[in-house]
């Protein structure tokens, strides 16, 4: 029994993408603040999975064998420790559990192949942001990975706790007379300064971390724009209006977990706007065909693909071939699995989320090299 906080590897979906006898695939959205209801689910989908596998003449020693392994799984301290999702795959010699913070649609499935299109999704999607809560009372910076919830980032150097000591005033809340700065104008110029010496400090902390992954920034006016406005990170900037002091570690992760996927849709379609582009220099495939014998000739730098596409069969990853067939596996998937493999990119899309003229589902992929 397996189970796992951090997200599979290209070689664990590799391994994981091979045919079963059964498998049984069970996407479930969880809380943490419900952990009762969480498990109630994951356990009606694998009693559903197991009376479909039982209608299909499964034996009576391969049932026990999938029930004994799902009853370590709900006996499991692991339900305490939830995040927004669970993945399980369960077969005659696979038994995986992960513990996701991607909010994953509820998917059940049962067949000779596991479903892993969300886990490819997830893989290959940037799910990494940083957050900035900001008031006058203070600031803290915070981490959202692909594996973990946001959780507070401790900071390296020695930096300003709050306006008073940035400003080197005991207080800036009233209209008194502080040294030669008065009322509301004073207090703007001290907010100001309150927000460089924050901006210098936070691109600091972040020095060295990945310049891709945006800022979302929790504050109140006039601090939010004063602090955009100071920003040395340049990253991309996400403000979120409204008073940071009472936010908790998963408010602050639900609310960038509710923007990236948007983040990540925009950043797509540039992708694709980009191939469009290059569709005349011979170095763009959108034939499924096209894209199965570029792939496998390892010339695929870029696939996107649409998720959800229902095409299944079979994939050759030496010739490109591909067949057609009702209870193969994921085409897309498979393809997805070798261009990774070959070092390229992917982005697994859904449906709605690319608006480009240049999109043509169910995938395009842009090439190293024209194909002869």
């Amino acid at each position: 029994m397996s189970e796992r906080f951090d997200l599979p590897t290209v070689a664990d979906l590799q391994a994981l993408a091979e045919p079963h006898e059964r498998a049984i695939t069970v996407y479930a959205r969880t809380s943490p603040d419900d952990r009762e209801k969480s498990l109630l689910a994951v356990k009606s989908a694998v009693d559903s999975a197991l009376r479909t596998l039982r209608e299909q003449g499964i034996s009576h020693n391969m049932e026990q064998a999938l029930r004994d392994r799902w009853a370590a799984h709900e006996a499991s301290m692991i339900w305490g420790r939830l995040s927004a999702s669970v993945v399980l795959l369960l077969a005659d010699d696979v038994d995986e559990l992960f513990v996701l913070p991607n909010a994953f649609e509820d998917r059940l499935q049962v067949g000779a192949h596991f479903d892993l299109g969300q886990l490819i999704r997830a893989v290959t999607t940037p799910q990494e942001a940083f957050a900035l809560t900001l008031s006058q009372n203070g600031w803290n910076l915070w981490h959202a990975t692909a594996s973990g919830r946001a959780t507070e980032l401790p900071l390296r150097g020695e930096h300003p706790a709050d306006i008073a000591e940035a400003t080197n005033r005991a207080t800036v809340r009233d209209r008194s007379h502080v040294r030669r700065l008065v009322g509301d104008e004073g207090r703007g110029v001290l907010l100001r300064t309150y927000a460089q010496r924050v901006a210098e400090a936070v691109s600091t902390e972040l020095a060295g971390t990945s310049p891709q992954a945006p800022l979302f920034v929790f504050a109140a006016a006039p601090l939010l724009d004063l602090y955009r406005d100071a920003d040395l990170t340049g990253r991309r900037l996400e403000t979120v209006p409204g008073a940071p002091d009472a936010l908790a570690a998963h408010d602050i992760d639900e609310a960038i977990r509710a923007e990236l996927p948007g983040i990540n849709a925009a950043a797509i379609n540039a992708t694709i706007e980009r191939l469009g582009d290059e569709i005349a220099q011979g170095t763009v495939a959108r034939d499924l065909a096209d894209i199965a014998r570029a792939t496998a000739l390892g010339a695929v730098d870029t696939l996107v693909y649409d998720l959800t596409a229902s095409e299944t069969g079979s994939f050759d990853p030496t010739s490109g071939a591909i067949g057609y067939d009702a209870d193969g596996y994921q085409l897309l998937s498979k393809i997805a699995l070798q261009v990774l493999q070959t070092g390229g990119t992917v982005h697994a899309v859904r449906p709605g989320e690319v608006t480009s003229a240049v999109w043509l589902p169910p995938a395009v992929a842009g090439l190293r090299f024209t194909l002869a």
